[in-house]
């Protein structure tokens, strides 16, 4: 892997825009590739900042998954696909974070000391994107 200096020949401005971006802000290929699209700056610097570790899409759906802890792996694979990872790192990703029931669980347990009734925490349960599979198994545990 080349050294930041090595990447950046003097006199370059875009190559050093864009990798100035990209050790600011964690992205994926397709967010990298609109960035330089807006810019107006040649799409092949996207080989050399991937070749130096600076785009990653695996790296990127192992944080963005354990970051999103209150998800279920329906929203985060949904939000995921967005940014342009593939189904594949999406997958990998998923594997490995907390099961997804476990998750549930505990966000379930929150909300039911929040005096929640059971309807409004598998509604919000729902809507974060967790599974009916994630979402009974994490009510059935607590009755």
């Amino acid at each position: 892997m080349k050294s930041w200096e090595e990447l950046i020949p003097p006199n370059d401005e875009a190559r050093e825009k864009f990798f100035a971006y990209l050790l600011r802000k964690t992205c994926t290929r397709k967010q990298a590739e609109e960035y330089l699209s807006r810019m107006n700056f040649p799409e092949s610097l996207i080989d050399e900042a991937e070749d130096a570790g600076l785009i990653d899409d695996l790296s990127y759906a192992r944080l963005f998954a354990d970051g999103h802890f209150t998800w279920g792996n329906a929203k985060i694979a949904y939000e995921l696909g967005v940014r342009g990872v593939s189904r594949e790192n999406v997958s990998l990703a998923l594997d490995e974070i907390d099961d997804e029931a476990e998750r549930a669980r505990e966000i379930s347990e929150s909300l039911r000391n929040s005096r929640l009734d059971e309807r409004k925490i598998r509604a919000r349960l729902i809507s974060r994107g967790f599974s009916s599979r994630a979402i009974n198994e994490a009510l059935k545990d607590e009755e």
